[in-house]
């Protein structure tokens, strides 16, 4: 991402917007807002289209279909903490931050441990080099479902 760019603002762009609204009009901050839309739905895109990529492997792949499905769902859901409270990072940190869905988010305790154990499964399939798809706590299969 190159900048200037809205989400390279701060961490949070509509903690950014509120005080910008103090100095800017109604049309500016409607722009503002636009921007901040697109830019959920383009990461929303990207772990959509990173899980697209990860079915499309076969069982031999299992270590990159195993890494683009943890990316997938980290990617959307760092698209719905963007959108439902503006938090947006690229630091490692945001990597453990599964558990701020907001609270209404559907099965939001289910889908947290899921992505928390996806991670567990990414780390042994990119890092472990002894690993074996049978070494994985989810599976390709469920976590593919």
């Amino acid at each position: 991402m190159k900048s200037p760019h809205i989400l390279k603002i701060g961490n949070n762009v509509q903690k950014i917007k509120a005080n910008l609204a103090l100095v800017l009009d109604e049309a500016t901050l409607d722009i503002i807002e636009d921007e901040i839309r697109s830019n959920v739905k383009s990461l929303f895109a990207l772990g959509v289209s990173q899980y697209r990529f990860a079915v499309r492997q076969p069982a031999a792949h299992w270590r990159q279909c195993i890494s683009r499905l943890y990316y997938g769902a980290y990617n959307v859901s760092r698209s719905v903490r963007l959108f439902k409270n503006g938090d947006y990072s690229t630091d490692v940190k945001d990597h453990g931050k599964f558990d701020q869905l907001p609270k209404d988010f559907p099965s939001k305790d289910r889908f947290t441990n899921q992505l928390s154990v996806l991670r567990e499964d990414r780390n042994l399939s990119d890092y472990d080099h002894t690993a074996r798809a049978r070494d994985l706590v989810i599976g390709r299969g469920d976590a593919m479902g």
